[in-house]
Formats: structure tokens, C-alpha cells, sequence
């Protein structure tokens, strides 16, 4: 496996291990994509380009035209990681980043940032303004405005088609897990959410009223039928 550099203190405004500095970014994608990378050259490019630029530690405001030099040299490889890096730190910075992203992503999104950190258990707040992440087992706590946010759901995005599914006999990661709590989600008005999370089970309650309580054997039923129900309703379409 790769080792991963250190991380980097660049000195800005924002907290060092802010996801708006380039490096940090770069930093988180290769700690995912080292868990599950595919044996493929794809993945190897980018790997090496995210090391590139761990080690560079490029200013924010020149990141994107250094990956823009990479997009449009000469080797393929590299410039097919470079470009999808460019589009992935676009979209975090694009005319939404002020917004909170959609529930389901937002779920999704810190998932993967659970599993990544191997934790046990895990308590969550997600407001209009700020997403806290505390997780049991080794202690962590992250605090995400919605710029940050939207580039850790653009990293992630950067990471499909590069990383494995995981092990289908495994407990379901929390990733699925937390996309299946957003589906039990949907329809409710708009509202702040706390969530405590352990390996069994997931405690939902949001500022409007909304509570409920699952463990993962009903959270993988209702995943169940509610694919079902979407796989109908397509074939009547």
C-alpha cells in the first residue's frame, strides 16, 4: 500500500485540515482510494497524481490551473486523472457552494467518511449551516460548512468507478447504511437531523418531530423494497 505524506499546515484563514485547501483535499481521496483502489492503471494514475500533489501542497487559488496543465498534457493517463479532478473541485466550488447538498448525499457522503475512519460508532448533526461528525472507537470529530462538504461529495463522486463495491458477505458499510436512512427520509419537511449510529443499530431524530429507531436488519429490508419498487415503476414507464 502507499504511504500516505503527512498532512499539511498551510497557512490560511481556515483550519489547516479544512477541505478547502488543495493538499488536504488530495490527502482525503487517496485515503479512500488506498482501502479500496481497483488493480487497474486508472487508479494508479491518479494515485500518483493525488501524491503529486499532497507533496506540493499547492496554493488554493492556482490549484485548478496546475490541474489544468496536467489535463492537457500529454500523458493520457495522467491527464484523464488530472481532468477528473478538475471537474471534481469545480462542482465543490460551483454556484451551490454556499448550499448545503441534498440530504441523500450529504448521508452518503459522511458514510464513506465513517468507513474510511474504521468507526465504531459515530454521532452526527447535519444543520442548515454546519455538519459535525463525532466518531467512537478512536476519538474524531470534523465540523463541515457547505463548501466543505460539497467538496468531500465531490471527492467522492471523483472516486466511483475507481474503488471496489467491498465485500458483499460483509455487514453492510455504514455508506449504505446512511444512503438507506436518507430513502426512509424522503417526503420529510426540511429540518435539522441528529443521528447516533452503532454496528447494529441507527437513531434518527430531527427538530420537527421526526424520531425513529432501526437496526440494520429493517434499514437492508426497506433498501430491499424500495429498489423493488423503483425497478417496477420503471417497467411500467
Amino acid at each position: 500500500m502507499i504511504s500516505l505524506p503527512s498532512e499539511p499546515v498551510p497557512a490560511l484563514a481556515r483550519p489547516a485540515d479544512s477541505l478547502v485547501v488543495p493538499a488536504v483535499w488530495c490527502r482525503r481521496i487517496l485515503t479512500s482510494l488506498s482501502k479500496r483502489k481497483l488493480p487497474d492503471r486508472s487508479a494508479g494514475n491518479l494515485e500518483m497524481l493525488l501524491t503529486y500533489f499532497i507533496e506540493m501542497n499547492p496554493p488554493t487559488d492556482r490549484f485548478a490551473d496546475q490541474l489544468a496543465l496536467y489535463a492537457e498534457g500529454s500523458r493520457q493517463g495522467l491527464a484523464e486523472a488530472a481532468d477528473m479532478l478538475q471537474r471534481a473541485w469545480a462542482d465543490g466550488h460551483g454556484d451551490l457552494a454556499v448550499a448545503q447538498p441534498p440530504l441523500p448525499e450529504t448521508l452518503r457522503t459522511l458514510g464513506a467518511r465513517l468507513d474510511d475512519a474504521g468507526a465504531r460508532a459515530a454521532y452526527l448533526t447535519i444543520g442548515p449551516d454546519v455538519v459535525h461528525l463525532q466518531t467512537f472507537g478512536e476519538l474524531t470529530e470534523y465540523s463541515l460548512d457547505p463548501l466543505e462538504l460539497r467538496l468531500e461529495v465531490a471527492s467522492r463522486l471523483a472516486l466511483r468507478g475507481h474503488v471496489t463495491a467491498g465485500d458483499p458477505s460483509a455487514p453492510p458499510r455504514f455508506e449504505t447504511r446512511l444512503r438507506m436512512v436518507a430513502t426512509q427520509l424522503d417526503g420529510q419537511p426540511q429540518q435539522s437531523y441528529e443521528l447516533f449510529i452503532t454496528p447494529r443499530t441507527i437513531v434518527v431524530e430531527g427538530s420537527a418531530g421526526y424520531y425513529r429507531s432501526s437496526c440494520v436488519d429493517d434499514l437492508m429490508g426497506h433498501a430491499s423494497r424500495h429498489d423493488g419498487r423503483r425497478k417496477r415503476s420503471g417497467r411500467r414507464g
